[in-house]
């Protein structure tokens, strides 16, 4: 299950070719300055992925509310087994997505959980047969090092550091030297949650991963979940009270290489925070890619366009499976009335993902290949297209939207995108103009 951070206040397609290219920016304590000013040679998809499955299914999903349900057969979202990471590697091949990036679950010291199972589904993952089709980097979940939900904030502890410096240093002894892992010029890729919730001392945390990865060999490229409608300021300290921004944090942006959203789904009811008017409806009906476009934009110009922006897409959002008494607005996976199950993502894709394109890192991911909770998997899905759920009212959980049917739609529309996206690099991506025209529109 993921953290909401939504609600109230407290509440790359062929095959990798990352090889020989470097990555031409001025990186986190010009880390990434000796490397060379190429590009990469082909444009990088990738997508989130989950190794929870099938005890997550248990904690909630709206699907699973659906007037008929729907479920995949258990057997496919098995976590413990290589043949579910082998089926889904062979879906994303097709797909175009090539690199998934691997969630995993850091100690969580307030209840001293350990998530074993992290380690164990990895060992699963990484016994694939078919592994060598796909790349891979670690997702790692900063925020469980120590987040704090009364003032919405994860500070920068000497415990916290030296948790996440030990993991990095289990990443690197067990990930970083197998063949697939996902490099950037010779860089081992690893994708962090919620930066945008640390406070204090940052650049000290970041600084120290990096000595002791460089102890060991490896110049790591770590890309941070910064972007967002509102953060939380990195000088925030314990009051009792939330106090968050619209401001990018261009002083913890620094620390890292590159900075993407896990998801620019936007659930608060606070106008001043971010774009409500974009939550509810049918998103072709708002104005969300002009807003999504534009926010790209700022964190861009934040740092003068010296970490590259990375941009994130998704076919839609509902966790009211999930957290229903949060009451987030559903974002439903049809652009418009009688749109495609796909066309919400085919939208986010074309018209947000490739005109926002970084040229000095084209990557684009995806939200997200299998969460269930969130419904923004673009895994194949089974069922029977309906609006109806076992709610008293018959659409609590669906607000009226539907779903089922989507079986391999969402597969080949992202297929098709990224042939689109390959496209438009190959004839240059066009510089960032929020008032472009949208992509292959």
């Amino acid at each position: 299950m993921r953290i909401s951070l939504r609600g109230r206040r407290t509440t790359l397609a062929l095959c990798a070719v990352v090889v020989a290219a470097g990555v031409g920016m001025a990186g986190p304590g010009s880390a990434a300055s000796t490397h060379s000013n190429r590009a990469l040679v082909h444009p990088l998809v990738g997508a989130y992925y989950y190794l929870w499955n099938p005890q997550n299914m248990d904690t909630g999903n709206m699907r699973s509310h659906l007037e008929p349900p729907q479920a995949p057969p258990s057997s496919l979202v098995n976590s413990a087994s290589p043949q579910t990471a082998a089926r889904d590697i062979a879906n994303a091949h097709r797909a175009g997505v090539n690199f998934f990036a691997l969630d995993w679950w850091p100690y969580d010291h307030a209840s001293a959980q350990q998530y074993n199972w992290s380690d164990a589904n990895m060992k699963n993952f990484l016994a694939a047969p078919d592994l060598g089709e796909m790349k891979f980097a670690m997702f790692y979940e900063t925020w469980n090092l120590g987040f704090d939900a009364s003032y919405e904030a994860t500070p920068v502890t000497p415990q916290l550091e030296f948790l996440f410096d030990a993991d990095m240093i289990s990443f690197a002894e067990k990930y970083f030297n197998n063949p697939s892992y996902l490099k950037i010029g010779g860089r081992p890729v690893v994708f962090l949650y919620l930066t945008r919730t640390l406070t204090g001392d940052v650049a000290g945390m970041m600084q120290s991963a990096r000595t002791v990865l460089k102890q060991r060999g490896y110049n790591p490229f770590f890309i941070g979940d910064e972007v967002y409608w509102r953060v939380t300021p990195q000088s925030q300290v314990q009051q009792g009270d939330v106090q968050l921004t619209t401001q990018p944090q261009v002083a913890r942006m620094e620390q890292f290489d590159a900075v993407s959203s896990y998801t620019l789904y936007f659930g608060d009811t606070n106008p001043m925070l971010g774009p409500v008017q974009n939550s509810t409806g049918y998103p072709g009906m708002t104005s969300l890619v002009t807003d999504q476009r534009f926010l790209l934009t700022a964190y861009r110009n934040a740092t003068n366009n010296r970490i590259p922006v990375v941009p994130d897409v998704q076919p839609g959002f509902n966790d009211r499976g999930y957290r229903l008494a949060t009451n987030h607005p559903v974002e439903p996976r049809q652009w418009v009335p009688g749109g495609g199950p796909a066309s919400t993502l085919d939208h986010f894709f074309r018209c947000v993902a490739i005109p926002e394109l970084d040229p000095k890192l084209p990557m684009v991911m995806l939200t997200s290949w299998d969460d269930w909770n969130e419904d923004t998997g673009i895994e194949p899905i089974p069922g029977t297209p309906t609006r109806t759920d076992d709610s008293p009212t018959g659409d609590a959980y669906t607000q009226g939207y539907t779903y089922g049917g989507e079986g391999t739609s969402t597969e080949r529309t992202v297929r098709r995108d990224v042939n689109l996206l390959h496209t438009s690099v190959a004839h240059g991506v066009p510089a960032p103009n929020p008032s472009a025209p949208c992509a292959g529109g």
